[in-house]
């Protein structure tokens, strides 16, 4: 901007210059002031605006030569040094107001990137540990049925000639640990598959309260039906689909409120995300969508979405009965 201005002072000293030339004897004087007067501007421009007060004296040197003019045209340079001034302020001000944004940006995405790692060693932590809980758990189911049965057929191998009927007798034993050792087991199994359906419905309450701490947004959780009887091959579609339509509605739909509506019904699982936005006249599937769609067909399932003041995502399942082997 001083260059500019700079400029311009220059641009109107040589006019006046060149009118004073054609109009009045002596310009030599009038050139002298005329370069102790742009002299004193670049002054003004380079250190400080105080040395424009050179330039209110230098004019009483040119009373003798119309100096109106010359104010004339220096009012016009101050309405535009002032114009300029706050043009070059509030350029300042967008600059510093997205230098912020960038840094704020980056430290989001910093935190959301530290954040789903810590979620990601949370999950792993939790995978091991819950290995760790099964073997634990088998070996202290198997241990001792299996210690119990080795010993008493390595002592059937020992008396199997010599006596046959005891021999037997151990076999039936160990036979009977070994019964005993598997049933204990289908009944630890049976007791973890009855426990994942209530894992799963906490997971699905903890990723909502995630997205309500994170975006802001109101969500309403609705159950409906035995959720609890839901198969874990469909808990995994509905925690996808669950947060890539979460996902959708803080990115696209400038929604405030939202509705995640889980129902168990006979022989099928509905899974229904609406939300209060802006809806979309005509819905192009991205990878978002196409996603979901595939995630619910690979169970046998379908996806449905509605415009409907606002956009409401359907996903039906359908229920596969799990048989023990």
């Amino acid at each position: 901007m001083n260059l500019f201005l700079l400029l311009t002072d220059l641009l109107i000293l040589t006019g006046y210059g060149v009118y004073a030339l054609l109009t009045f004897q002596g310009f030599s004087g009038i050139l002298v002031v005329l370069l102790f007067f742009f002299a004193a501007r670049v002054l003004a421009l380079a250190v400080h605006p105080a040395f424009s007060v050179i330039n209110l004296g230098l004019v009483s040197f040119l009373l003798p030569y119309q100096p109106l003019i010359l104010l004339l045209a220096y009012l016009f340079y101050t309405a535009l040094y002032i114009y300029l001034s706050h043009r070059e302020g509030q350029q300042k001000l967008l600059t510093g107001e997205n230098t912020r944004l960038k840094i704020e940006q980056k430290n989001s995405l910093r935190y959301q990137f530290m954040k789903e790692n810590y979620e990601s060693q949370t999950a792993l932590n939790a995978r091991l540990e819950e290995r760790r809980a099964i073997a634990q758990q088998i070996h202290d189911l198997l241990g001792h049925s299996l210690t119990a049965a080795t010993l008493q057929l390595e002592a059937a191998t020992e008396l199997v000639d010599r006596e046959p009927d005891r021999a037997k007798g151990l076999m039936q034993g160990a036979a009977s640990q070994l019964r005993e050792g598997i049933a204990q087991v289908r009944q630890a199994v049976h007791q973890m598959r009855a426990e994942v359906p209530a894992l799963k419905l906490s997971e699905l309450q903890a990723l909502l309260d995630r997205f309500r701490l994170d975006s802001g947004l109101v969500i309403r959780f609705v159950e409906e039906g035995q959720v609890e009887s839901l198969p874990n091959s469909l808990w995994q579609v509905i925690l996808g689909n669950t947060r890539e339509a979460l996902t959708n509605v803080i990115r696209h739909a400038g929604a405030t409120e939202a509705t995640v509506t889980l129902k168990a019904l006979p022989g099928m699982a509905r899974l229904e995300i609406s939300d209060n936005g802006r809806g979309c006249e005509d819905i192009v599937e991205g990878m978002g969508l196409s996603g979901m769609r595939e995630r619910a067909r690979e169970q046998g399932g379908s996806l449905i979405v509605h415009n409907e003041g606002g956009l409401r995502v359907i996903t039906l399942l359908p229920k596969k009965e799990l048989q023990d082997d």
